[in-house]
């Protein structure tokens, strides 16, 4: 293990020094541009003959049939999300449900029951 680090160092240090090659190609650097940018100009021409046929490609909306498949493909990878209640999860979380809806129906039952009754009693008098 002692060697790797003793090579990696060594080659880090390589790596650092400039060699006349390195030099050479560091002086190149703009005249390298230039000719990147002559021939960006020219790529970009050629691009914007190219454009516009892509745009109007682009811009052409999806009818309504393939709306309607993009629409049940989402579902589709949406309900892949969902995590999904066992069977006895289930039934229980059912029967807490179905009990708390009991208990409310009785109670506004009850309400209603005395709330009549109590008009009731006025309407007569």
């Amino acid at each position: 293990m002692a060697t790797n680090k003793r090579t990696k160092n060594a080659s880090n240090k390589q790596g650092k020094e400039n060699t006349p090659q390195q030099a050479q190609k560091t002086v190149d650097k703009p005249a390298n541009l230039v000719k990147e940018e002559k021939k960006s100009s020219l790529s970009t021409a050629k691009n914007e003959k190219k454009t516009p046929k892509k745009s109007s490609e682009k811009n052409k909306e999806p009818n309504i049939f393939q709306k309607m498949v993009g629409f049940f493909k989402g579902v589709q990878h949406e309900l892949r999300k969902v995590t999904w209640l066992t069977k006895d999860e289930l039934l229980k979380k059912s029967g807490v449900v179905a009990g708390i809806v009991g208990i409310f129906t009785l109670l506004v039952w009850v309400v209603d029951s005395g709330l009549g009754a109590l008009a009731a009693l006025f309407m007569n008098i």
